[in-house]
């Protein structure tokens, strides 16, 4: 008999494979942080292991992929609620950065934010933020997996005074990262009006430089879609398009103004794209077409933005309110069924992200980046249909463990890696701090 580490046995396994594979009372076995079984437990019951897990027909599936946040923020997590998006933006959160954007803080943030994610149920997250070394750090040492794009903007930012010097940081760092096996650092001009074209030229040719994608806000606002409109007669995709960013490896987030042209060059340029559903609706920002992208074969994962500007890192509200309000604003119930929404939010995303050749299904010889969900509650029973359940039914705080790389991060809803209550205190530390500056 073989001996491997990790055994998880007797599960509901959904694999999320390009069969959409289910099994019952199935079983998935890890050695060396890699899958190399998946099968019935009858199938997989020549291997031994030293981390044997009975799941008791409990739920196992991929650890969910948040496409798109910003995840040094969690320290403003409530800060300024139920405002328009200027003011929120220039009399709140600017302000609010210009004073506490520090290093140590988006240290302290970030670690905040794998907390939350973790227990929730996501083992991988695309970031834009600043300071993305110390974030990089902060991944390898909470064992996360993650996409980190270096915030490049045209004016002055927390982390360096000017865009060449980012850009010559990120020429260092990306290279460091390249052979981590969870961790990649990439560019991230922060969007068309906040960046000149010539830097969002020497952004796209530092990504191609390094065979990495950029992460790039596009399209996010009607405002940002009309003001391009007319200035250059263009939309902001098309804008981009004639400028040759989109020549390379891209992660464009939001795209909530697209027109059927602006698909098109999307689908030429294999454009991968973040629908952050929450987020655009508590900023009034309008819903993307994400049925309409869909039909024409884009990559569509699916992102929390910050808590800022949504609140919330779990993924499963993530998944319910987009399935929810593409439906609603299509008329159309069978917009987004549950099955393509759990793809998004898997699959999908490790495409958009360029990682699905490691992570976002359980096959062999991909990494055991995985969830184990308690589904014997009484808000998960009975089970028709396993997929909407997931959808519609199952919340991040069900999910009893969590695997990365095949270590037990999150066992039995206890931490094993880190002191969480420790970080937690430091967020709010910071939070009284914000308080005592915003009154006076």
């Amino acid at each position: 008999m073989s001996t491997i580490d990790l055994k998880i046995d007797h599960a509901l396994v959904v694999t999320v494979d390009e069969n959409d594979t289910i099994i019952y009372d199935g079983c998935v076995c890890v050695h060396n942080g890699i899958i190399c079984a998946v099968g019935t437990s009858e199938e997989c019951a020549e291997y031994n292991a030293e981390m044997l897990i009975d799941a008791q027909g409990n739920l196992i599936m991929p650890g969910l992929i948040n496409g798109h946040t910003h995840a040094g923020m969690s320290i403003y997590r409530g800060m300024a609620d139920d405002l328009p998006l200027q003011e929120w933006l220039q009399e709140h959160i600017f302000p609010t950065e210009a004073e506490f954007a520090t290093r140590e803080n988006v240290v302290t943030g970030t670690k905040l934010s794998i907390l939350e994610m973790i227990s929730s149920g996501t083992t991988c997250f695309a970031d834009m933020y600043y300071f993305e070394d110390s974030v990089a750090q902060v991944c390898d040492e909470m064992g996360m997996r993650a996409v980190l794009a270096q915030a490049v903007i045209d004016y002055p930012a927390p982390d360096f005074k000017t865009p060449t010097e980012t850009l010559t940081f990120l020429d260092t760092i990306i290279p460091t990262y390249t052979k981590h096996p969870r961790v990649k650092v990439i560019p991230g001009p922060h969007s068309p009006y906040t960046c000149s074209p010539e830097l969002l030229a020497d952004c796209r040719a530092l990504a191609n430089k390094h065979d990495v994608p950029l992460h790039i806000h596009v399209a996010e606002t009607q405002d940002e879609y009309n003001l391009c409109i007319e200035q250059h007669d263009k939309t902001p995709i098309e804008n981009l398009s004639d400028s040759g960013l989109l020549e390379g490896k891209t992660i464009a987030a939001h795209c909530v103004y697209m027109s059927e042209h602006d698909r098109d060059i999307f689908v030429k340029n294999n454009v991968g794209i973040v629908n952050n559903a929450q987020s655009n609706m508590k900023l009034v920002s309008g819903v993307a077409p994400v049925p309409l992208m869909r039909e024409v074969n884009l990559n569509v994962a699916m992102g929390t933005d910050s808590v800022v500007s949504n609140n919330s890192l779990d993924m499963f509200q993530e998944m319910k309110a987009a399935a929810l309000i593409h439906k609603l604003h299509n008329a159309d119930a069978t917009v987004l069924p549950a099955q393509d929404v759990v793809k998004m939010a898997t699959i999908e995303a490790a495409r958009v992200l360029g990682i699905d050749n490691q992570v976002g299904s359980l096959e062999v010889g991909k990494q055991a980046d995985m969830i184990l969900i308690n589904i014997n509650k009484p808000h998960l029973m009975p089970l028709y249909n396993v997929y909407s359940q997931i959808v519609y039914a199952i919340q991040g705080g069900d999910v009893d463990s969590v695997f990365i790389d095949g270590e037990c991060l999150y066992q039995n809803k206890l931490f094993t890696r880190f002191d969480a209550l420790d970080i937690m205190v430091d967020a709010q530390i910071i939070a009284n701090k914000i308080l005592v500056h915003k009154k006076a």
